[in-house]
């Protein structure tokens, strides 16, 4: 008697206080009216929409949202629209079933919201993006984005702290529900109705205060606890009309009722359920609606009922989980994961381009006081030790330049991988849409009984299945490629095929200097020996060789006329000298002091070239032509140690002045 008292007391003030919002919210439309500055408005609006959600959990169409996005727009303010898109994402798209396009507000959103720190909001977007998987069934994602949101968490000084954490828990509630493990959501059941304490309950933070704790019973088997929870439910359901909390009451409460032979009831409320998605044009509410009175009408053996249900189900289910709409979320998470791949690489290149100049002015201190020790050295004939622990220093600091060099040398991949891996998947996107609609056309002529037709139509799909597994692979080989390079590996040589290790750093070091600078233009080629055969190198480190040649070579063009950089790879036959003929030499016209069997590489531009004066220095460590800042100097130092010492071939210049120049590797055989 006393808990169904307290029941209606709260109940009646949920319903006062709702009244008071109602008009609070019509208040702020009134002073909309006569608001004139942008983001005055935008404050405006974003308290209408606050207003509105957070008491009755009311749907909202998109004009107010649009306008926010409008005013975002207009001030290039990345946090209004951050707040903009989520709103977007969770109040109209996700309300209206459509899940792909909701995620994709989601992902525009996230970027935005991390580049002002604003972790109330990177924290709420998750959380709803959670909501979305849940009814994407995909549970170990939901579970995934809801922990990222949790460790965004705002401060609990901040305003919307308590907000945001009974989202988290919320979810975690539901999660484990979902995985069968009543003890973990009866937890954070729990902490979320300590949570509800901090700030006025709407209802429709009780309504999900009461379905939480009914599904929790529900699944451990206390059906009358449960039941008094879901009847406490009941009673606000009328007052919510947020579609995603609905949908969760329905999916535990129906269960329930088939669960214990309530058939009547439940057929009463999945028809309910399936009237609110026709009505709200919502496919994850009709899927729901119609899976539960497929479910009750075979529990009751209407085989004809089942039956029609069972085909809406089936007609539903096929709208919602269609390969178009996979391949738009799978295109939406890649494209997410390459975002933080780019904004992880950038990260480590700027603390590498930190580290370059704490660790270069150490150089240079380490040098003064190289140079004062060995002045004192030659005064007193002592202090060696001193020396050598400074040589030692030097030598560590070299290493941990060389490090950074190579770091780097991945950073500047990352644009050129971004454009090159993005071409095939254009060309998997556009067969796959080519081959959706020869099919469709195949499903007529097969209507018509035009076999002929059928025949030609189904071998064009077959060609494309194979355009589609061709540039599949050509992704699958850039990925293998980039994964190569940023791997430190073993350190042993294996079987390399030089031209494909040419051609691959070629067009990635041109789109990746592209990125960068969209005015740079320059014709490039790749003229490869057909007959070239395997070398036994390090992979990864003739790899950071020729994209640091490369490099070079785009480098010195900028600002040529007619920019070109070339590069060619040639087998250098047996010759008569390995035959015993010492009276010629390996190269006609060479040196003879090289291998006679090998393969060359060469590397050329048409750029200023390299003045006589500093042409022996470019292989010195530290020795660099680029302003302060933009080079440490051991690119080519780094890269005559890789050849020389650690492949036993030979690297060497040929540069005329205003002409061009020419880097030579041969690495023997």
């Amino acid at each position: 008697m006393i808990k169904n008292i307290c029941l209606i007391v709260i109940l009646v003030s949920c319903g006062l206080f709702g009244y008071s919002q109602n008009q609070y919210a019509d208040s702020l439309r009134s002073v909309l009216k006569t608001t004139t500055d942008p983001v005055d408005r935008f404050d405006l609006l974003n308290n209408i929409l606050l207003d509105i959600t957070s008491y009755r959990g009311s749907n909202i169409d998109s004009l107010t949202t649009m306008q926010m996005v409008q005013v975002a727009q207009k001030q290039n303010n990345d946090s209004l629209s951050a707040i903009s898109y989520n709103w977007l994402a969770s109040y109209f798209y996700q309300q209206k079933g459509d899940n792909a396009t909701a995620l994709e507000y989601y992902f525009k959103a996230i970027p935005l919201a991390e580049t002002t720190n604003d972790k109330r909001r990177i924290s709420s977007i998750y959380f709803d993006m959670a909501l979305v998987y849940f009814e994407m069934l995909d549970y170990e994602m939901a579970l995934e984005v809801t922990r990222k949101g949790g460790e965004n968490l705002p401060d609990k000084a901040h305003p919307m702290y308590y907000f945001m954490l009974i989202q988290y828990q919320a979810n975690l509630v539901q999660y484990f529900l979902i995985k069968n493990n009543p003890d973990s959501a009866f937890h954070y059941a729990l902490e979320s109705r300590e949570t509800l304490a901090h700030f006025n309950k709407g209802s429709s933070y009780i309504f999900l205060d009461y379905t939480n704790f009914a599904a929790a019973h529900a699944i451990l088997g206390n059906t009358l606890d449960a039941d008094e929870y879901f009847k406490g439910a009941l009673t606000l359901q009328d007052s919510i009309e947020n579609i995603t909390s609905q949908l969760y009451f329905f999916n535990v409460y129906i269960p329930f009722l088939l669960a214990n032979g309530r058939y009547a009831e439940g057929v009463s409320e999945s028809n309910k359920l399936l009237y609110m998605g026709f009505q709200a044009d919502n496919n994850n509410l009709k899927l729901a609606g119609a899976a539960f009175l497929r479910q009750f009408y075979d529990a009751l053996n209407q085989i004809d009922s089942a039956y029609y249900y069972s085909r809406l189900e089936s007609t539903i289910s096929s709208q919602i989980f269609s390969q178009e709409n996979k391949n738009k979320v799978q295109s939406l998470v890649f494209n997410n994961q390459l975002r933080s791949l780019e904004e992880e690489s950038k990260a480590v290149a700027y603390q590498n381009q930190l580290k370059q100049y704490s660790l270069i002015g150490g150089l240079c201190m380490t040098f003064l006081i190289v140079l004062i020790l060995f002045y004192n050295n030659r005064q007193k004939q002592r202090g060696n030790k001193v020396l050598e622990t400074t040589l030692a220093n030097l030598k560590s600091t070299q290493s941990q330049l060389i490090h950074s060099e190579k770091m780097a040398s991945l950073g500047e991949l990352t644009a050129g991988i971004a454009h090159e891996i993005q071409n095939p998947l254009n060309f998997v996107n556009n067969f796959s849409d080519l081959n959706k609609e020869l099919i469709d056309e195949q499903l007529e002529e097969i209507e018509k009984g035009d076999w002929e037709e059928t025949k030609a139509l189904a071998l064009s799909i077959k060609e494309n299945e194979t355009k589609i597994t061709f540039h599949g692979k050509r992704a699958e080989e850039i990925v293998k490629s980039m994964l190569q390079h940023s791997r430190n590996g073993s350190g042993e040589k294996e079987l390399t095929d030089i031209n494909a290790l040419a051609d691959e750093y070629l067009r990635l070091s041109y789109h990746g200097l592209r990125a960068k600078d969209k005015s740079f233009n320059a014709d490039f080629r790749a003229e490869l020996d057909p007959d070239l055969p395997k070398v036994k190198v390090i992979p990864q480190d003739i790899g950071r060789v020729i994209l640091n040649l490369i490099n070079n070579a785009f480098q010195a063009v900028k600002g040529v006329e007619k920019p070109e950089v070339v590069v060619t790879t040639k087998k250098i036959p047996l010759t008569p000298f390995e035959k015993g003929d010492s009276t010629k030499s390996p190269l006609e016209g060479g040196r003879s002091d090289v291998s006679a069997r090998g393969v060359l590489i060469t590397v050329s531009d048409n750029g200023s070239g390299i003045p006589d004066n500093i042409r022996e220095k470019i292989f010195q460590p530290f020795f660099t032509t680029k302003p302060t800042g933009q080079g440490t100097g051991l690119g080519l130092s780094m890269s005559y140690d890789i050849v020389t010492k650690g492949h036993g071939g030979t690297i060497s210049v040929e540069s005329e002045e205003g002409k061009g120049t020419k880097f030579i590797i041969l690495l023997p055989v």
